[in-house]
């Protein structure tokens, strides 16, 4: 439980979680799903062959031949709120020659919250506030080794109760309920198989636009809208050996947050612009597609968050089962922990 008066007028009135994310809102849509992505230093842009390509890169959807589901969940930055935990649930189908379709839903509660007023020791109201987010989506393989894929999104954000809202901000006319959709689109060139002829032989490139939409409003009266966390990822991906035993894939990526970056670069510079960029890179080791050790780094300038990620994972017949490690890359003492279970029909 949270006995913070402010709480309130944090969630509302300013972005939350990550620094970095540049005045946008619902910055849980930045959060990195999947204990596998998590373990490579979510470098995953040009990776993306799990259910989790739902959320890094639908254009990765074609490319996979097997219907999955994965779950996942993890506590969240405890260090900040003790009862802060987010889930994700990601699906693949493929349609044959039609393509793939797939989707995911994410949830992020911070857990119960309790109001008070000024001169009270008993609370006013509890309330557990929450973000969602719901996303579909169709990917098709336009030439041999190029998907293309889109997603929509809806997203609901509850912070808190109207009625408190208004008690607390009278000026506000009471809110504290946002929703707002959103669109994806992702490419992916991913050359699986040494070719002689290939300019480019097994080199995987992922480029994605995340979370382009109308903003999003808590306040009926004052303030304006808050804009979503657009963002551009681009990823590369290579295989450094494979074996019959043995598969050494190298990942990396570079993700922007769009919001005001024209402002950014006009009173900055591309220098401002290229330093605030998160910078990922990652590498997965799999023993007989039966064990996996990986580990990535991870580089948020703006937001102080940097170092390593680290995680594996089993495979027992048709279930995978994961973790993935972030904790090291923030300045002070949380546990983040990825679990997830992932299976193929």
């Amino acid at each position: 439980m949270k006995k913070l008066k402010d709480f309130l007028l944090v969630l509302i009135f300013s972005p939350y979680l990550f620094s970095s994310a540049n005045d946008a809102a619902v910055v849980f849509l930045t959060i990195f799903p999947g204990a596998r992505a998590v373990g490579m230093g979510a470098a995953f842009t040009a990776v993306s062959d799990d259910a989790t390509a739902t959320f890094y890169n639908p254009g990765g959807l074609p490319f996979i031949k097997n219907f999955e589901v994965s779950l996942q969940h993890s506590n969240w930055l405890t260090g900040l709120w003790p009862d802060m935990y987010y889930e994700f649930f990601g699906f693949v189908k493929p349609l044959g020659e039609l393509g793939s379709v797939g989707g995911n839903v994410i949830y992020l509660t911070t857990g119960e919250t309790e109001a008070y007023i000024e001169g009270s020791d008993a609370p006013i109201a509890r309330f557990v506030n929450f973000d969602f987010a719901v996303t579909l989506n169709y990917g098709y393989e336009v030439f041999k080794n190029l998907g293309v894929g889109i997603g929509t999104k809806f997203i609901y954000s509850f912070l808190a109760p109207d009625w408190l809202v208004k008690r607390v901000f009278p000026e506000s006319g009471g809110g504290g309920t946002g929703i707002t959709y959103a669109f994806d689109f992702g490419v992916l060139y991913k050359s699986v198989i040494m070719e002689e002829s290939s300019i480019l032989p097994s080199l995987s490139m992922g480029f994605s636009l995340l979370n382009f939409g109308p903003g999003i409003r808590y306040t009926r009266q004052g303030g304006g809208e808050d804009p979503l966390p657009r963002t551009l990822k681009v990823g590369l991906a290579m295989p450094l050996y494979e074996s019959e035993a043995v598969r050494f894939i190298f990942a990396t990526d570079i993700t922007k947050i769009l919001v005001n970056l024209k402002a950014d670069y006009d009173e900055k510079g591309f220098s401002y612009v290229w330093w605030e960029a998160w910078k990922h890179v990652g590498v997965e080791f799999t023993y007989y597609d039966f064990v996996s050790l990986r580990i990535g780094y991870f580089h948020d300038a703006e937001g102080v968050r940097k170092g390593t990620m680290f995680g594996g994972g089993v495979k027992l017949g048709k279930f995978y089962f994961d973790v993935g490690v972030d904790s090291p890359i923030y300045d002070f003492d949380t546990d983040n922990y990825r679990f997830s279970l992932r299976y193929i029909f």
